[in-house]
């Protein structure tokens, strides 16, 4: 049996780069975001649930009661 990896068949469609679909909001933060990746909230991208807590921290929309 012949591996069909080094035949040049068994994918269904080539490999793709994901696309861009933005950057972090966050301060200065800018990490690149792609298909599948980080958090939307309210049309603003981010990296991480915790730059987007800050973020709507520091925006006053919420109330940090743990400080």
């Amino acid at each position: 049996m012949e591996n069909p990896m080094v035949a040049g068949y068994g994918y269904e469609e080539p490999l793709r780069e994901p696309r861009k679909v933005g950057c972090c909001n966050y301060r200065h933060c800018k990490e690149d975001l792609y298909e599948g990746e980080g958090y939307e909230w309210d049309g603003y991208l981010y990296c991480s649930t915790e730059h987007m807590g800050e973020h709507i921290v520091e925006e006053n929309l919420a109330v940090d009661l743990s400080a």
